[in-house]
Formats: structure tokens, C-alpha cells, sequence
């Protein structure tokens, strides 16, 4: 099958372009960097170089692909603590989601692609008792940060699935670890709460639905067959923050974090952090599982963690 990643060079894009090759598939990856597709290591990946918001630029780049599916894996986070990193990373992430995704799809319509896939998240849903499932529709009058995220994956969501010539498919990921993500041994989370810069606000009350950056990319392969709409992409144990903030802290041979209270958190971390400690609700997986035959390999947090942060087990995995 031909395939065309946007964002192939990416934390998920990495062992999705691995797994589409392993798998058999011809795939063109679109990056900023030559150098970060040679990084795959891939021989046979074709390399397509740009600008994602050129839309022109992207439109020929789709079409010299000629793909079958089109997966759109595009964000720009950065591994930083910086406000003012954070604030260009999420306004530059909307801005893809909003822009580009409609370029995508309608590249894939004019080319003849069979499936367009896309990227949105499962910590975006409104906040309150019981399980969100895909039926849920995500928190898009919050206010202000909030607001303005989940917005453009509304836009996102939308050009994805609108488009009766082109079947859609819209992967709900829950918060990634592994290599390259947050949770990696000097990432962002990994090493503000290894210097207990991150404290858990209020009581920790919002679920994460986290999920390995491998079985993220599983499931994605998935994808690209079968049936279509919307997907959450979790594990099976929802990870309160209260609980797997001090279990990192342990795996890192670290003191576990201070509590501050939630006021005080919304000012320092923003408010869209402070809803991810302390209110995001839990996020059902089964559509995925049942669905896409998707089983992640690691089903628990527990074990994925100690695996991601501590692989060589180590006295300080506890």
C-alpha cells in the first residue's frame, strides 16, 4: 500500500514509519529535515521535504506520492518548560491542525486516496464523573488555552471525517511515553519531576489515559484498514495524577513531587496543565480493541513505565 506520513520523523512518527515499512508498505515521509528522515535509518522510505504550511508545497508533494492513504501526524511541541516555548509549540500545533489538515484532505480527495488517518488526542474531553468514550464530544466552548486547543482539533476532526469521497479515520491518542515523548528518560515531564519541578496540584484527580509510543503506533497501522470514524487510543488503566507522578519519581531514584494548591498551579503551569492534573476525566479504549483488533502490549501504565524509564530493571524500578 502507498502511504504518505506528514510528520514521519516525529515521537510517533519514528516507530509508525518503522512499522509501516516492517509491514510492507511503500511509504513517503514529509518532513522539515532531509537529515530527520535519514535518521529512520529506513532504506526504501522516500523522502518529501517542506514546509507543511505551504499548502501548495504540500498539495505536489501529495501528489507526486500518490498515495493510497494519507496519514496526518503533524504537531510542534517542544521538549522545553519555557512558557513562552510551550505557548509557540501549542499555538504552532493549532495552527497545523486548523490549516493543514484541510490541505491534506483535499490533497488526498484530488489524488484518489482511499483513507485520510489523523492525529487528535483523548485529553481533550470535557471534565466530569464517569468514562468518555468516542460518542463524547470534546470540551470545545472550555475557556481560554483550553478553548482555543481543542478548537483547532475540532477543525482537525471535522476535514478528516466530512469527506464522503475519502474515508476518514480520527485516532483519539491518550498522553504517549516511551522514546522521544515527555515521559523518555529527559523529557519534559521525566526530568521536571526527577528535579521536583512539577508538582501535583490540588488532589491529582484527573485520569491520563496513557498509552506506550509503540502501541500508539500499532494501532495505527491498524488504522489502515477496516472500519472508520473516531478511536481512543488508550491503555486499559486509567493513571491518576495523584498516583503515577509519585510512581515516575521512584522509577527516577526521586523524591516525590510537592503538592501545591490548584490556584497556584493554574498560574504557574497554565490552565490547560492544571485540567490534565487535576480534572481530565478516564477514557474507554474498547472501540479500539474491538474494532481494530488493536491489543497493546502494555494493557497497564505500571508495567510500560518501568519498562520506558528504568529498561535496564535497575534497583530504582522499586
Amino acid at each position: 500500500m502507498r502511504i504518505f506520513v506528514a510528520g514521519g520523523t516525529g515521537a510517533i512518527g519514528r516507530p509508525l514509519v518503522h512499522g509501516l515499512v516492517a509491514a510492507g508498505h511503500k511509504v513517503t515521509v514529509f518532513s522539515r529535515s532531509e537529515r530527520r528522515i535519514a535518521a529512520l535509518g529506513l532504506t526504501g522510505v522516500v523522502a518529501s521535504v517542506g514546509d507543511a504550511l505551504d499548502a501548495e508545497g504540500l498539495t505536489r508533494a501529495v501528489q507526486a506520492a500518490k498515495p493510497e492513504v494519507v496519514l496526518n501526524q503533524l504537531t510542534s511541541l517542544p521538549q522545553s518548560a519555557n512558557p513562552l516555548a510551550l505557548k509557540r509549540g501549542f499555538d504552532t500545533t493549532s495552527r497545523l491542525r486548523r490549516e493543514v489538515s484541510g490541505t491534506l484532505a483535499a490533497a488526498a480527495r484530488a489524488v484518489g486516496a482511499r483513507r485520510v488517518i489523523a492525529q487528535s488526542i483523548s485529553f481533550a474531553y470535557r471534565p466530569g464523573p464517569g468514562t468518555r468514550t468516542e460518542s463524547d464530544p470534546l470540551w470545545t466552548d472550555a475557556p481560554g488555552q483550553i478553548g482555543k486547543l481543542t478548537g483547532s482539533l475540532a477543525a482537525l476532526e471535522s476535514v478528516t471525517l466530512g469527506g464522503d469521497a475519502v474515508e476518514g479515520v480520527v485516532l483519539r491518542y491518550g498522553s504517549f511515553y516511551g522514546p522521544g515523548t515527555y515521559f523518555a528518560p529527559g523529557g519534559l515531564y521525566a526530568s521536571m519531576i526527577a528535579k521536583r519541578r512539577l508538582p501535583i496540584p490540588g488532589a491529582g484527580g484527573g485520569l491520563f489515559g496513557l498509552v506506550h509510543i509503540d502501541d500508539a503506533a500499532a494501532a495505527t497501522v491498524a488504522s489502515l484498514v477496516g472500519p472508520v470514524g473516531v478511536f481512543n487510543v488508550v491503555d486499559d488503566v486509567p493513571a491518576r495524577a495523584s498516583e503515577w507522578m509519585p510512581f515516575v519519581a521512584g522509577l527516577l531514584g526521586a523524591k516525590a513531587p510537592h503538592h501545591v494548591p490548584e490556584a497556584v498551579a493554574s498560574v504557574g503551569a497554565g490552565r490547560f496543565l492544571t485540567y490534565l492534573m487535576c480534572d481530565q476525566p478516564a477514557v474507554s479504549n474498547r472501540r479500539a480493541r474491538s474494532e481494530l483488533g488493536w491489543t497493546p502490549r502494555y494493557p497497564d501504565w505500571h508495567e510500560g513505565l518501568r519498562t520506558a524509564l528504568v529498561p535496564d530493571g535497575s534497583p530504582a524500578a522499586g
